[in-house]
């Protein structure tokens, strides 16, 4: 009796840690397109980072933040004019509905790429990781273009 309790200990233990040590659910059912960052001039402090989302689930999933190794932080951002001035707001969370796509895209919601830890140029790979509410990630890489390489040129004139 004594060795069942003792077994049974040690594998829930062993399951436990198991778990601890496992990095977060990737986010399933979510799938990463036409991903780009935006070149910037060696001395940018900021780049912006473009992305469509598909969603193939049957519920909404909810971004609430970003990361990547080759910035010192990464913010979810929303372009939009007011007075005829192009402004930047900080979003807490963005949400791809349900067998829907999200857009971040130039001109409207973009990843805000801060303090890069080396100059960026095209044919780069940048590697970014979005979290999500329910603690599920989802990581994918990222090249590095030419300014004019996308749609759109409204970002490098916004006030931020």
């Amino acid at each position: 009796m004594m060795k069942g309790i003792i077994r049974h200990s040690a594998l829930f233990l062993a399951g436990l840690l198991a778990l601890a040590a496992a990095p977060a659910m990737a986010a399933e059912g979510l799938s990463a397109h036409q991903a780009w960052v935006r070149e910037a001039p060696p001395m940018a402090r900021m780049l912006a980072g473009y992305v469509t989302l598909k969603n193939s689930t049957g519920h909404p999933m909810k971004i609430t933040g970003a990361e990547s190794p080759a910035f010192g932080s990464v913010e979810l951002h929303r372009s939009i004019i007011k007075n005829g001035v192009a402004h930047m707001i900080k979003q807490d969370h963005v949400t791809v509905p349900a067998h829907g796509k999200f857009s971040f895209e130039p001109g409207g919601y973009h990843l805000m790429l801060m303090q890069p830890k080396q100059a960026l140029k095209a044919g780069d790979r940048v590697k970014m990781t979005l979290r999500f509410d329910d603690g599920r990630t989802m990581s994918f890489t990222m090249p590095v273009r030419k300014a004019g390489a996308g749609k759109g040129g409204m970002h490098m004139q916004m006030k931020h």
